[in-house]
């Protein structure tokens, strides 16, 4: 039976009595919870926060995320590519996103500060003028991605080959130079 909670906290106690699927929440604050492997499907989230949740491998089909924030969570091995993009916005700050997958969507109303993306896969999106403030892509994937004006000064560890990706007006440091001329087998030396 479909549910609707507005303004509502959780902690892991609430949620372990509470089916979550088909669900929808708004202006809900998630805080301290494991949800890793559940199901999100079908749920609608509305101007909500998970804070210090542990949401490893959490399949996201058909999930709406409207405004949703996730602060210092987990949330290794999760494929974005399958919430609808209809209003999608989410913000990230200082979360774990190893093996992470937004394959082929446009992230321009997605934020990231400081987060670990390792091995996350970049591939086919597009992300015109999003920032990657203070985040590690390290082992991270970029192939034919719309960067253009995206902001990488304080990312570290890139990969992004500029005959492969539109780096149009994109923002790097010096020191992340060598992250674009990888693949040509140039050296910088400092």
């Amino acid at each position: 039976m479909k549910e609707f909670f507005y303004d509502k906290s959780f902690t892991q106690a609430e949620i372990d009595n509470l089916s979550m699927s088909g669900n929808e929440y708004e202006n809900c604050l998630f805080d301290g919870c494991i949800l890793s492997s559940v199901s999100f499907e079908k749920i609608i989230f509305i101007d909500c926060t998970f804070s210090q949740c542990d949401l490893n491998n959490v399949s996201l089909k058909t999930t709406a995320l409207k405004g949703v924030t996730f602060n210092t969570c987990k949330l290794n091995g999760i494929h974005f590519e399958f919430c609808p993009s209809f209003m999608l916005e989410m913000n990230f700050d200082t979360c774990q996103m190893h093996y992470t997958s937004f394959f082929g969507m446009n992230l321009e109303n997605i934020h990231f500060k400081d987060c670990d993306l390792k091995e996350s896969d970049f591939t086919g999106i597009t992300a015109i003028n999003t920032a990657f403030d203070g985040c590690d892509f390290s082992n991270g994937s970029f192939d034919q991605s719309n960067l253009q004006g995206a902001d990488f000064t304080k990312a570290i560890n890139y990969h992004i080959n500029p005959l492969k990706n539109q780096i149009k007006k994109a923002k790097f440091s010096t020191s992340g130079l060598i992250g674009l001329v990888a693949d040509f087998g140039i050296e910088i030396i400092p």
